[in-house]
């Protein structure tokens, strides 16, 4: 059994305050009722993302209004039956998925609908109770939910994004260990699988960039999120252009596996360009105010070491069998876009940090 972490504690902490208050809040609307929907809202709403809780917060008020509205018109036609269960279910799930509810939004609609149509007929303004309490409790989840969000750490934020970026390192560090040597069909094949799957990372570490920004946008607090968000894009932006130059690579060498042979100065460039896509991720991990010149030199290094390669390797043209030539020349081509990528984005990044210290340090000689 795995321990619960701080966040997962953090959410069912206020998830059960907001619950008890929703309780009260609903009693103080309603006193002589008993509003059970209110702090059940408040469970089905409070989410660990804050866009999440809107939306299932607008999705329940509006399944248990659609509900309530199916369940008094049948009501007014037919009794408690097969057939009139059967009807409303229908109904429900038809106009929910008409407003292009999602599913907890439709299964919201049937439910209440169900609920007010058994127990409405004994229960006087039973489905007007209901709105209200989940209106109440849809209140109060969306006031805890912002007014206490959670939220990843910062470093967490920077990290999602840096994966894919050192995965194109792996990669690239397992495809050039392996040319180094006579390679076959079926490495081949595990390098093209490999770059696979650096395509479906860069979706999912685009889908999470994306929740942390829209979750920023509502957290009140989130002003200084704002500086690694940006730099977290950046660094997925890198990441999804690198792993399509992966990818390239990977067919190349898929292609031309039925000539195969040992190519060394083609695995040093590649082995090279891991290297400095390595240095460049640990750099941007570091922070605009944390860069060090040991770490700057250490890729600058990386990087001219890995550019030789790539023209030294053209020398492999003149020994190798003709068929082998336009492998090489794409692998070849494909690193040196990658070192391009990489020193452009140094240069960029770089010249943020230059633009800071340089104000930092006016402000400190003002001082």
């Amino acid at each position: 059994m795995k321990p619960l972490t701080r966040c997962q504690s953090f959410l069912s902490a206020k998830t059960a305050i907001g619950a008890g208050i929703a309780w009260a809040a609903a009693q103080a609307v309603e006193p002589h009722g008993r509003p059970y929907f209110a702090p059940i809202a408040v469970v089905s709403i409070v989410q660990p993302a804050i866009s999440d809780s809107l939306s299932r917060a607008l999705q329940r008020v509006i399944g248990v209004i659609l509900g309530v509205a199916i369940a008094l018109i049948v009501s007014l036609f037919l009794g408690a039956s097969a057939w009139s269960i059967g009807i409303i279910v229908f109904a429900g799930l038809l106009l929910g998925r008409t407003f292009r509810l999602g599913s907890q939004g439709v299964s919201q609609v049937c439910i209440t609908a169900l609920l007010v149509f058994l127990l409405g007929r004994v229960t006087p303004g039973y489905g007007s109770e209901r709105i209200v309490e989940t209106g109440v409790g849809a209140v109060v989840a969306i006031l805890v939910v912002l007014l206490s969000p959670s939220a990843p750490t910062l470093e967490v934020v920077l990290s999602e994004a840096l994966a894919p970026l050192r995965h194109c390192s792996e990669t690239l560090r397992s495809i050039g260990e392996g040319v180094g040597q006579v390679w076959t069909r079926d490495q081949a094949l595990a390098w093209r699988q490999g770059a696979r799957e650096l395509m479906q990372e860069i979706d999912a570490a685009r889908n999470s960039q994306e929740q942390h920004q829209l979750n920023a946008r509502w957290n009140l607090r989130a002003r200084d999120e704002q500086g690694v968000l940006s730099r977290s894009e950046e660094a997925l932006q890198v990441g999804e252009r690198i792993a399509a130059y992966a990818r390239l690579i990977a067919r190349a060498l898929m292609d031309g596996s039925v000539d195969a042979q040992a190519m060394p100065r083609v695995s040093a460039v590649l082995l090279g360009t891991a290297s400095a896509t390595d240095t460049f991720a640990a750099r941007f991990a570091l922070g605009e105010n944390a860069i060090q010149l040991r770490d700057l030199s250490e890729m600058v290094r990386c990087m001219d070491d890995a550019i030789e390669g790539v023209v030294s390797g053209l020398d492999e043209l003149s020994g190798v069998a003709p068929a082998s030539w336009l492998t090489i020349a794409t692998v070849l081509t494909i690193s040196h876009w990658i070192l391009a990528e990489l020193g452009e984005a140094s240069r960029r990044h770089g010249n943020s940090t230059g633009e800071l210290t340089g104000r930092n340090e006016s402000k400190g000689a003002t001082v």
